[in-house]
């Protein structure tokens, strides 16, 4: 029994953000890497104005194979590479690529600083965003990171006292985005960060204002951007993935 994995150590180079759902596989003993899709969000397409120079660097990836007798559990094999995908993500940036477009860590960003919700109609006083999405992406408008395939993007989560730390970001020009699981609204904050080679940029505290006219009366459903509360059919047989039929993880 012989376990085949496609291990992403870091999603910087892929579009859409952390919210994009893409293709992992096809039908049948097919395993993808995808960089670019349009699946479920996103626009794949990058544009370019005459004469404009551009590069990004996609990879690297990691495999990973492992095996196992026929009389092992093969969930063992899942553990396994979970494990080695954590491995990957201690590991990142690679030191071993050579390509001059392959940044190192050395100089390499990192941005810190603490995310705060102001929403008048609940509170008077500003509380942490907790376990808040916040990233960095290419200047846009609010949530335009969602349809952004042209640049890098670099994504973290808040702490329960909003606090964030994002690594190994590429130098570069970027906007800061982000929401808050269970609030309403994109967050973005209006000032372009200019990040230069082996800095460190602490932001201080950000305020997030819900976009809301006054008090929420009733509500259907949490704004947290998944569809945990939808009801899914069981798929079609033919294109269903065995490696989730009674997975203890679902």
């Amino acid at each position: 029994m012989v376990g085949f994995w496609i291990n992403f150590p870091s999603h910087e180079y892929r579009n859409g953000g952390p919210t994009k759902q893409s293709l992992t596989l096809h039908a049948g003993p097919i395993c993808l890497a995808v960089f670019n899709s349009s699946h479920y969000m996103g626009d794949n397409s990058c544009k370019f104005r005459n004469g404009e120079a551009w590069q990004k660097v996609l990879g690297p990836f990691y495999v990973h194979l492992n095996c196992a007798k026929e009389t092992i559990d093969p969930f063992l094999l899942w553990e396994d590479a979970k494990q080695q995908r954590l491995t990957q993500e201690q590991s990142w940036p690679y030191t071993f690529p050579a390509s001059k477009y392959f940044l190192k860590k050395e100089v390499r960003c990192s941005v810190s600083g603490r995310l705060l919700v102001y929403d008048r109609f609940v509170s008077a006083q500003t509380f942490p965003a907790d376990s808040a999405y916040i990233g960095l992406a290419a200047p846009g408008e609010k949530g335009s990171w969602q349809s952004e395939s042209k640049g890098y993007q670099f994504w973290t989560k808040t702490d329960s006292n909003g606090i964030f730390q994002i690594w190994n970001v590429l130098p570069g020009t970027y906007n800061i985005y982000g929401w808050v699981e269970s609030i309403l609204g994109d967050y973005k904050n209006e000032t372009i960060l200019n990040l230069s080679p082996g800095s460190s940029t602490d932001l201080g505290d950000l305020i997030y204002e819900p976009p809301k006219s006054g008090p929420t009366i009733w509500e259907i459903g949490v704004p947290d951007r998944t569809a945990g509360e939808f009801f899914v059919p069981d798929p079609t047989p033919k294109y269903i993935n065995r490696l989730y039929v009674n997975h203890p993880e679902k």
